[in-house]
């Protein structure tokens, strides 16, 4: 029984039973709102969330650096714009993650991050100056940093104690970032690039639209509350915590950006086509979208921590294969490496963060580890990479890169051993499958 407005309130205030009947209704209309709420799955919203993120960052990313030379800025001011993009989502991604640990998950704080986004993609289409170019550069790059990180913290809450439910949500980017890539340069070639700007404003209104839908519900959310959260999620990445693997993680993502950021230009100078730098990256996400939605089987059966090894490894592989390719075909089949490297490592290093820190702090957690290892990583390539390759070509910047990934590998290795040796079984009985077993003591 609920009490109606008006006189019956005051019988409810009156009579402890009558009271008791009004806080059993007010729960029953809570009951109802999350009843409601689910009628779309979490995994089912979570996997829409992908695949707007996705298919906005499909249609900006491989064409942002066309856009900045049509505007007649040269090589080395395209990199300098791209850097300074990835250096303030460096900044941006553990900040965006630490207001939504502190907001327990609240919804608003992921469509805060995808409107900075669209105000900072709103100035580099319609303001071509260079000092706006600059600064929509680096809004854009804040609030896609904050749009990931926060993401993967919602998507994890739906994979599984043992997390191993994330590859197939995170398989739903990957789909929609080939249909995004591939579309959006149809329309480019067809209308121009402002097109992809078109296309990149209603994906990320999309993005927020379905982030509104990712608050955990309550029996979801931490009964923490982490009251400095960025503090907190720095001693667990401290050098006795997750220090080790954040830099074998860092050196990996090095490798693979320098890769990225060049292959374009590789294979101009192979006399290909803006259509085969396309190719490459679909053949990619082509590839990681079949692993990645079987990424439990072949966790249960190799272990996640192995195929985050075997991850690092075949990016490193890639820069090999693109060190000694000589013509367009070699340097497409490098992609093939690098689409297996980047699903099992991403998806691998995702669920390895995810069980070694409290709940609590999943997006900070998230943040530090896509921003130190990722954004970090492409401020550097971005910044040297350009040096290094004129000293030594293109071709000796990839056979650099491999290198340092092979570093990556070996010390992603030494931090995950411990793991790999003393596996938790997924069904221990434990509540969590075990994973409280692993996670570090912020204390």
């Amino acid at each position: 029984m609920a009490c109606p407005n008006g006189e019956r309130q005051r019988e409810c205030r009156a009579s402890p039973r009558a009271a008791r009947a009004c806080g059993n209704g007010k729960r029953e209309r809570s009951s109802d709102r999350d009843h409601r709420r689910d009628v779309i799955s979490p995994r089912v919203r979570a996997a829409l969330a992908y695949a707007a993120m996705y298919a906005a960052i499909g249609s900006m990313l491989p064409y942002m650096p066309l856009y900045y030379r049509s505007l007649g800025f040269s090589l080395a001011e395209v990199g300098t714009i791209l850097a300074l993009g990835a250096l303030v989502g460096l900044l941006a991604s553990p900040a965006w993650g630490s207001l939504s640990d502190r907001m327990r998950g609240s919804p608003r704080v992921l469509v805060a991050a995808a409107a900075t986004a669209l105000v900072g993609e709103l100035v580099l289409a319609f303001v071509t100056e260079p000092l706006a170019v600059y600064l929509g550069a680096a809004v854009l790059g804040a609030g896609i940093a904050g749009v990931s990180p926060i993401v993967d913290a919602r998507a994890l809450e739906t994979a599984g104690a043992n997390r191993k439910g994330f590859g197939p949500l995170r398989a739903w980017g990957s789909a929609s970032y080939i249909v995004a890539v591939l579309g959006t340069g149809v329309a480019v070639e067809r209308n121009g690039l402002h097109t992809a700007f078109a296309i990149l404003t209603v994906m990320l209104i999309l993005t927020a639209i379905a982030g509104l839908a990712l608050k955990p519900a309550a029996r979801e959310r931490p009964f923490q509350t982490a009251s400095r959260p960025l503090r907190d999620a720095g001693r667990l990445f401290g050098p006795r915590g997750l220090g080790v693997f954040l830099m074998g993680a860092f050196l990996t993502w090095l490798g693979m950006s320098a890769v990225l950021t060049y292959t374009p230009i590789r294979f101009f100078e192979m006399g290909a086509g803006a259509s085969i730098v396309g190719l490459g990256g679909a053949i990619a996400a082509g590839i990681e979208v079949p692993l990645m939605l079987r990424f439990p089987v072949l966790a249960d059966r190799f272990g996640a921590d192995r195929l985050l090894i075997a991850g690092s490894v075949l990016t490193a592989a890639r820069g090999v294969v693109a060190a000694l390719a000589t013509d367009p075909a070699v340097l497409l089949a490098a992609s093939i490496f690098g689409g297996l490297g980047f699903a099992l490592f991403f998806i691998g290093g995702v669920t390895y963060v995810s069980q070694h820190v409290p709940p609590e702090l999943a997006a900070t957690a998230q943040g530090i580890f896509q921003g130190v290892g990722n954004s970090l990583a492409q401020v550097t390539a971005q910044a040297l990479g350009g040096a290094v390759a004129t000293l030594t070509s293109v071709a000796g910047l990839f056979a650099i890169a491999a290198g340092i990934g092979i570093v990556g590998a070996a010390i992603i290795g030494l931090a995950v051993r411990r793991t790999i040796a003393q596996p938790v079984p997924a069904d221990s009985g434990k509540p969590d499958g075990g994973n409280a077993d692993r996670r570090l003591d912020i204390a």
